[in-house]
């Protein structure tokens, strides 16, 4: 019994030194696993949210943006409608040259507007007086006047338009000439004219003399067949000058007949009246130095 007992209380000892080992060796957790993570999950969910910003509810954001659509609507606005006008004086000749290498040569006292940076998306002008056209191949090339407006692609024409008389003589290519009363059109081809009756529709000339039609183009004057009144207002317009009595004068009694060309800058404007009143049996004065009056040779 007391060998049994001996070894009973070795064993004891042995087990208490063991457990005093395994106390050594333990990692001392002060927390279990699962209160570990539920602190972990509280610090997630308390993390703050990064909230997207929002630009166009800045009020600095919104004024720029109305800023720059004001200024796109400003810069379209100028291109539409800002317009050019070119006006040449009694006794002056000009060439305007359009955006697109087309030419406008205006005789003395026209006029003619375009919108020069809205050209590359119309070609559109409005036009009194007379002028020759050379337009470039392109798109639709529109001329407007009071009383018709003549329409092309590329060609080169020569238009009158003043008080109620419109013509278009065609040199090159093809236009369409539309009355803006009746909408009456016509066709031209190269040498053919278009005059506005005065009812309704065109009166078409074919194979005209181009260049004693726009004898004006090359500094000359040529005035078969037209109204001495039409005549006598050429003469004040190529000379910056005035005639008094020219509204007296019957236009059935005095159609033009006179016959060649008249260089203008070798004559002056007394040198063209002197002429015109010998064919007619009429005579000049002059009154002021631009002025002059014409009457019936009694």
């Amino acid at each position: 019994m007391k060998t049994w007992n001996n070894n009973t209380n070795r064993a004891d000892e042995v087990l208490a030194d063991l457990d005093r080992l395994n106390n050594r060796l333990e990692i001392p957790y002060s927390r279990s696993k699962t209160d570990v993570w539920a602190a972990m999950e509280t610090q997630l969910e308390t993390v703050p949210q990064v909230k997207p910003i929002r630009l166009y509810s800045r009020p600095a954001f919104r004024l720029a943006m109305a800023a720059s659509i004001l200024l796109v609507v400003g810069l379209v606005g100028l291109m539409r409608f800002y317009t050019l006008d070119v006006i040449s004086n009694p006794g002056q000749q000009l060439v305007v040259d359009l955006p697109d290498g087309s030419a406008v040569h205006l005789s003395a006292v026209s006029e003619v507007s375009y919108h020069p940076y809205w050209w590359r998306f119309s070609r559109e002008l409005s036009f009194s007086g007379e002028a020759f056209f050379e337009v470039e191949k392109g798109s639709r090339f529109s001329v407007k006047s009071e009383k018709a407006s003549t329409i092309v692609l590329g060609t080169s024409f020569n238009i009158f338009a003043r008080d109620q008389s419109y013509r278009v003589a065609c040199q090159t290519g093809k236009v369409k000439v539309v009355g803006q009363a009746d909408g009456s059109v016509v066709i031209l081809t190269a040498n053919e004219k278009a005059e506005l009756k005065a009812g309704n529709g065109f009166e078409i000339q074919r194979q005209i003399n181009f260049k004693s039609e726009a004898a004006w183009i090359n500094d000359e004057f040529n005035f078969r067949g037209k109204p001495l009144k039409e005549v006598l207002e050429e003469v004040e317009r190529q000379y910056g000058v005035h005639i008094q009595g020219k509204d007296l004068l019957n236009h059935g009694t005095y159609d033009a007949s006179i016959s060649g060309h008249m260089v203008r800058s070798e004559l002056n404007a007394e040198a063209i009246l002197e002429m015109i009143c010998t064919i007619y049996n009429l005579k000049f004065e002059k009154v002021n130095p631009n002025e002059y009056r014409i009457s019936r040779n009694e």
